[in-house]
């Protein structure tokens, strides 16, 4: 019995592709190239990301290497002229000095200038020059790397990515020019600037200790914390936002996020109590300063560029040169008389144990002590 098989127009084409595109390759291999596998959450948060809602992701780097050095605001050029793409639009006037004061409530320089391996600030054509590598979405061309840069803060803060934000349309070109922006407003925008708290008082949810007092110029000025220290990874939008109402506080768990860099290990009574809490006295760490420590900036002892933590007490551990050539005795308030002058230090402080009071048992076997036979004379020292 034969058996007529009917085959649509659309069905007949695709028969007649496969059985094409097999002899192709039978002859001359494979015509289409294996595509490269992208992982779609380095630019989207969603699973289905649509037009309307592209759900877009802050820009993926490729290396976050920080710039060697401290630089600072005022280093930075006032306004940079972008002029790469002069045949399509004007050039983009652009304030880089106002950027730069914003970068560092973020990574400081770093967050723009990501990749500046030998400590030097690089030009982006270094790497994001031409059209770039389409198979590497960490290093698109330069014009992908400037969109990129600027669109994911234009759209979170001011939700407007129109091209005339930035762009100046060429002479002749400009369509409508009642929504050009003038390039002198953009210029011209500036934070005021923000009034440095001396304390601020928090109550918590704790029950038991729910007040934190928080001395922010004491972090700044006495620890040398930088801005950029606690506010990481914060932009405009965290308090600005034409559309959405600001957000008044961080989250608990944000808060305590900020605070572990420093405060990992600290018990939670070091910031919370009953009642607010004095600034900070060095007495309560268990080393009262004495007027020479006194008069130093902590950094005079907590090394500088690490974070400050406790030291070891041992006087030693600062002051391991000391010795009778370079040491004048007298700034502790006793003036050595000329016998003792001569004694080396450990003679009398064993195993150079400043800190604990002189052993006379070294030269002298009748039991006294430097309070009852001091070796030399007291004297009044500069407060």
């Amino acid at each position: 019995m034969n058996k007529t098989f009917v085959i649509s127009g659309c069905a007949a084409g695709i028969v007649a592709g496969v059985v094409l595109l097999a002899l192709v390759g039978l002859t001359s291999g494979p015509v289409a190239r294996e595509m490269p596998k992208v992982d779609c959450t380095q630019c989207h948060s969603c699973q289905t990301p649509t037009a309307e809602n592209p759900c877009l992701e802050m820009c993926p780097r490729v290396s976050q290497v920080n710039v060697s050095g401290r630089h600072d605001v005022s280093e930075a050029p006032k306004i940079l002229v972008l002029n790469s793409l002069v045949n399509q639009y004007g050039a983009v006037h652009f304030n880089h000095k106002l950027h730069a004061e914003m970068a560092g409530m973020n990574q400081g320089c770093a967050t723009c200038h990501h990749y500046s391996p030998d400590g030097r600030i690089s030009p982006c054509r270094e790497c994001h020059g031409g059209e770039g590598n389409p198979t590497n979405l960490g290093q698109p061309g330069l014009k992908g790397a400037f969109h990129r840069q600027c669109i994911s803060c234009h759209r979170e803060w001011r939700h407007d990515t129109d091209c005339r934000i930035c762009h100046m349309p060429l002479e002749g070109k400009d369509t409508n020019p009642g929504s050009l922006v003038d390039s002198t407003d953009i210029i011209g925008i500036s934070h005021v600037r923000l009034s440095e708290p001396e304390k601020k008082v928090y109550f918590t949810s704790y029950s038991r200790k729910p007040v934190v007092t928080f001395f922010h110029q004491e972090h700044t000025e006495l620890f040398n914390l930088r801005c950029v220290d606690c506010h990481a990874k914060e932009n405009c939008s965290g308090c600005h936002d034409i559309e959405k109402p600001v957000r008044a506080a961080k989250t608990e768990a944000e808060v305590h996020a900020v605070c572990s860099g420093c405060h990992a290990n600290d018990r939670c009574e070091t910031c919370h109590d009953s009642r607010e809490k004095p600034a900070f006295a060095h007495a309560s760490t268990g080393w009262p300063l004495n007027q020479y420590h006194a008069r130093l900036e902590c950094r005079g002892c907590h090394p500088t560029g690490k974070r400050i933590t406790r030291l070891k007490a041992e006087c030693i551990a600062c002051h391991g040169s000391w010795n009778a050539q370079n040491f004048s005795h007298a700034v502790t308030g006793l003036q050595l008389d000329d016998i003792h002058a001569e004694a080396d230090c450990t003679d009398c402080h064993l195993e150079r144990r400043y800190e604990a009071k002189p052993d006379c048992s070294t030269c002298h076997d009748d039991g006294r002590t430097s309070d009852q036979a001091p070796p030399g004379v007291y004297i009044k020292t500069r407060g």
